[in-house]
């Protein structure tokens, strides 16, 4: 990156901070070497820490790459069936009632299972996710809690039809993982992916365990900056599969060039991870396996996550060309897909998601 796009792009972000409108740490990686790295806001308003490039973050859904990627490591090694069904792999107890031999988890990890997501927030008339998960027991520490918020769901379409962006899939994934090898969830992301990719400063741990180095997630309001609420009552209690992964932009740079240098799966796997899964409607943004795709003129250009809830609002992109990955973690609900795309432009690159009126780049 040249050095004036380097000047540019600090101010633009520190610009964006004092407006209120970002607050947490941007890296930018190319062959295992940082390009660019930017560190801004506080992680603690209460006890004015600010945000550094070790603070570790809540990373809502980009959680879902690593646990696909647990599932495909399992299933490489024979442990599991990407098109067994699912019924036959979860306890009764712990099948929806939409859930059919038709569901496999070729169908959860791609989105295309057609089941009901397990809270809609384009639905007005629902209750928020807060008072959601205050009624679950001990406002949400186990997979197998967020059961009641889907068990009695109808299915959206049949399996396969279409992708669906649905949370409830991956809750079940965790409860896969759990049903087959009889431990928790998070365990066996540890020995499958955090351990092998070196992310020593991940982990999945309950919020009232005061995790080290976490950054307070922020609610967005039209208020002053200083006086925004946090998040505690806004999440559930532990992260679950389908989100609430803590960790560092520098893990997750070490997740990414573990992953696509082949070192977490073969080349099959990781080829059929990074593959869109439902039939192309010719919308830039698809779904592989547990990883988003931008995809161009045909051909995946780039593959990550983003990762929304209250408080959190992250993004991971890896341009496969330019062997160029970006992370932005921030601890508000919104400023990431901004900043995300400022760096992108300033590095030269182009996110086939991307829309005009996406961000004023610097």
């Amino acid at each position: 990156m040249e050095r004036s796009n380097t000047t540019e792009l600090h101010a633009w972000l520190d610009a964006q901070t004092v407006e209120g409108r970002f607050t947490g740490v941007v890296l930018a990686r190319r062959g295992g070497e940082d390009l660019f790295t930017h560190a801004a806001g506080l992680a603690s308003r209460g006890h004015g820490i600010p945000n550094a490039l070790d603070t570790r973050y809540a990373v809502a859904s980009v959680t879902k790459w690593p646990v696909a990627v647990t599932t495909l490591r399992l299933v490489e090694r024979g442990v599991l069936d990407l098109h067994a069904p699912v019924v036959d792999l979860l306890p009764p107890a712990q099948r929806p009632a939409a859930l059919t031999p038709a569901h496999t988890l070729h169908h959860l990890l791609s989105h295309t299972s057609g089941l009901a997501d397990y809270f809609d927030e384009e639905d007005p008339t629902s209750e928020s996710f807060a008072a959601a998960i205050g009624r679950l027991p001990g406002r949400g520490r186990h997979p197998a809690d967020l059961l009641p918020l889907f068990a009695d769901l109808p299915a959206v379409r049949p399996p396969g039809e279409a992708y669906t962006y649905c949370n409830t899939n991956f809750v079940l994934v965790g409860l896969v993982l759990e049903a087959v090898t009889g431990r928790p969830w998070a365990d066996i992301l540890a020995e499958e992916v955090l351990v092998p990719a070196g992310m020593a400063e991940t982990a999945v741990e309950a919020l009232d365990e005061d995790p080290a180095r976490l950054a307070t997630g922020y609610l967005l309001d039209d208020g002053p900056v200083e006086r925004r609420r946090t998040n505690i009552f806004s999440v559930t209690a532990n992260g679950m599969p389908d989100g609430g992964m803590l960790t560092t932009a520098g893990d997750l740079g070490l997740f990414v060039d573990a992953l696509i240098g082949g070192r977490l799966l073969g080349p099959e796997l990781l080829r059929e991870m990074r593959t869109p899964h439902a039939p192309s409607t010719g919308d830039p943004e698809q779904y592989g396996y547990g990883c988003l795709l931008g995809v161009e003129d045909g051909r995946v250009r780039v593959v990550g996550h983003g990762g929304s809830d209250p408080g959190v609002a992250c993004v991971v992109a890896h341009h496969l060309d330019a062997a160029t990955t970006i992370i932005v973690l921030c601890n508000q609900d919104r400023g990431a897909w901004a900043a995300t795309l400022a760096v992108t432009s300033a590095l030269g690159l182009r996110d086939p998601r991307a829309r005009p009126a996406d961000v004023s780049l610097p």
